[in-house]
């Protein structure tokens, strides 16, 4: 047990000290200047690696962890580099550069939770690619198309020659989220008349695979969760065009055939059977899933069918019969196969819950009261799960309908589901799903959005706290898996908020970090743990390493001196522009810019791009005409002496310079939208490079 608390004080103390890092350099602190920040963050990265490779072999735990942050402090150098710089707020080349020593990191020391950041690193590459923050791109089609399905490929391929679940299993994930997302974009593109056979014939074959001829669980379940979702996008799709009788039906029997095919799949032997524990969690993950897609179906399919067919709106009719017809038949029928019953009970729970809103406080109050018994006295997890759900979402209505306090709602949701986390431990039988109610509602009452910043926000922030340590010091794995997994997200919800500025949180955490870790030091030697030492990596592995570390250390000095050479022997030049602000998740709040340079009606495709800018009476910088496209020179175009050429990128009539972001300290971004003109350096082989923005 003392071994376990002081491996998660060290994790807590690791991410408080990351969190406040980060905070810290999105601050944008304008006290502090350029070389002081560069200087920081090389420190902060011969730091870890330093603390990792005198930790490795002595203590594993913490040198893994030093490990870790060494590669995420080089990404945060990276963005810090942008954030001086003024370069592409989450550019994906700031993720595909941080990728690549971070998967061969990965691929060396085999470490999983390197391998898992890796996929991650590359998801973002690939969606700030296609779907940039810091300026827009109008795809054409068959580019569009041609992007997202090289992006499925990739992940496919690393499915297929990954040796890692920690890889595979994200990357599968990753594959089928991008063949959506083709799906997705195609509805505006015209793809939506043939992709979705395409991708409904693939999802087919992939689950005849896995479940007949690999029988690997995993990927089954995967691919039976996506392949539910992309039913639920097409049908309701379906319906926006066509809401009639004959879809509806149609609705109703794919719902029957999704729910019989699960059926069939969980009355298979072998590599399905819930003899094991892994066979157990597969049949109850698999069972959500079938349950999600055919009730989704059967509710949308009733509603719509109960608007055409009835000649008045009646919220009771829909109610008993979500009771009598789907709630009841599933409570009773307890010889029926699983998957129906708590597909009926789903349904039923669903359809009632669309009307309660036009529902008698008396009525929802009696029928939570039924619920309550029966979640009680239930034995069977599936319907105690999926009852507890509905008792939150109706008690959600009259709370909501008779109260006017959001944040007391929210915190009597949650002592409610806390009372039934509680009264099921008190029984032997843990019941997980109403401490996640518990901690949901918690965690929404500690959003500022939600909460004024007085004493009773303080008072529901300290709870969520103290809960958390609670659980996180549990001897139960599952309460300390899902407390682990609320604590990133709470940390994720505050770095949101505007109560205190991100400079105070970056030091409150930060000293939080170094108490957390002292005590931590203090709890191992008093207990005298003795943690198992790490093997020393092999000669051919520690060198590589040593390499990889190095390349970043060389990569973001010459990135710097780079930008400061740009600076300092680069031509100024003054152009006109127009702001908007938003925020960038590592680097802080920014201008977006757009010049008038940014759109070239002449230019078509895509590829690189010289522009002849031309200086007018009044000092500006304006257009004079593209000089060269893909390095071939543009036809028609005199260059002039004064004249300047500046670098390019064009999607199509959208041109792309690298000096669209202007960065700015926290919450000063209202003082900017008076600037009018933008001030770049300009090399002589045309890279710009954002120097300042003015109103004058």
């Amino acid at each position: 047990m003392a071994a376990r608390i002081v491996k998660t004080g060290y994790a807590l103390a690791f991410l408080c000290i990351i969190a406040g890092i980060v905070y810290f350099f999105a601050a944008n602190w304008p006290e502090m200047g350029r070389e002081a920040k560069v200087g920081i963050s090389i420190g902060m990265m011969a730091g870890f690696y330093g603390a990792s490779a005198a930790l490795a072999g002595r203590h594993r735990f913490l040198g893994r962890w030093m490990l870790i942050g060494g590669v995420l402090s080089f990404g945060i150098s990276l963005a810090l580099v942008g954030q001086i710089y003024n370069s592409h707020a989450d550019s994906y080349w700031l993720f595909l550069i941080w990728l690549a020593p971070t998967a061969l990191l990965a691929r060396l020391t085999k470490d999983p939770a390197l391998s898992v950041i890796a996929v991650v690193l590359l998801q973002l590459a690939c969606w700030f690619y296609y779907f940039p923050s810091a300026y827009h791109i109008e795809w054409t089609e068959w580019a569009s198309f041609g992007w997202l399905l090289l992006f499925a490929v990739v992940n496919g391929a690393l499915v297929r020659f990954s040796r890692s679940p920690w890889t595979a299993y994200p990357a599968y994930a990753a594959m089928h989220g991008w063949l959506l997302v083709i799906g997705i974009t195609g509805f505006s593109y015209g793809r939506d008349v043939w992709w979705p056979y395409v991708y409904a014939a693939l999802l087919v074959g992939l689950l005849y695979y896995f479940f007949s001829v690999a029988k690997q669980r995993g990927y089954g379940l995967l691919t039976s969760l996506f392949a539910g979702l992309f039913l639920f996008i097409q049908y309701h799709r379906l319906l926006v065009d066509h809401f009639e009788t004959w879809l509806l039906l149609l609705g109703l029997v794919v719902a029957t055939i999704v729910l019989y095919g699960g059926v069939v799949f969980l009355r298979r032997a072998g590599v399905f059977s819930a003899r094991t524990r892994a066979g157990k969690w597969f049949l109850a993950a698999f069972q959500a899933v079938i349950t999600l897609a055919a009730s989704s179906l059967a509710i949308s399919s009733l509603l719509g069918l109960y608007f055409l067919w009835a000649d008045t709106w009646s919220p009771y009719v829909l109610f008993f019969l979500s009771i009598f017809g789907l709630v009841l038949p599933a409570w009773l029928g307890r010889r029926w196969n699983a998957v129906v019953r708590y597909t009926l009970l789903a349904v039923g729970y669903g359809l009632g819950w669309t009307v309660t809103w036009e529902l008698s406080t008396v009525v929802l109050v009696l029928y939570i009261a039924v619920l309550a018994v029966g979640v009680i006295r239930v034995p069977e997890r599936g319907m105690q799960r999926l009852t507890t759900v509905a008792l939150t979402l109706y008690l959600y209505v009259v709370l909501d309908g008779n109260m006017e306090n959001g944040r007391v709602e929210l915190l009597l949701l949650a002592l409610w589901n806390g009372a039934l986390y509680a009264y099921s431990r008190w029984r032997g039988k843990t019941a997980a799903t109403p401490l996640v109610l518990a901690l949901s509602s918690l965690g929404i009452a500690t959003s500022v959005h939600i909460s004024e910043p007085d004493g009773l926000y303080m008072a529901f922030n300290l709870a969520m706290v103290a809960v958390l340590a609670f659980f996180l010091f549990q001897r139960r794995r599952r309460e300390r898996t899902i407390a682990w997994g609320y604590t990133i997200l709470y940390f994720v919800l505050k770095y949101y908020e505007l109560a205190w500025n991100l400079l105070h949180k970056s030091v409150s955490l930060l000293a939080a970090g170094v108490v957390l870790l002292a005590w931590a030091v203090w709890l191992e030697k008093r207990n005298r743990l003795h943690f198992p030492r790490e093997a020393v990596w092999p000669r051919n592995v520690s060198f590589g390493v040593l390499l990889i570390v190095v390349a970043q250390f060389l990569f973001t000095g010459y990135t710097v001196w780079e930008k400061e050479r740009l600076l300092r022997d680069g031509q100024l030049v003054k152009l006109a522009l127009e702001p908007v602000d938003p925020r960038s998740v590592l680097q802080g709040d920014y201008i977006r810019l757009r010049y008038d340079i940014s759109t070239i009606s002449s230019l078509d495709g895509n590829g690189k791009v010289k522009v002849a800018l031309r200086k007018g009476p009044d000092g500006v910088h304006r257009f004079a005409g593209v000089y060269a496209v893909n390095g071939e020179e543009w036809p028609g175009f005199k260059r002039q002496q004064g004249d300047i050429l500046i670098n390019g990128t064009f999607y199509s009539t959208q041109v792309v310079y690298g000096i669209e972001s202007y960065f700015v300290p926290e919450q000063s971004g209202e003082r900017w939208r008076d600037a009018r003109f933008a001030y770049v350096r300009v090399s002589r082989n045309g890279d710009a490079l954002l120097e300042k923005i003015g109103a004058e």
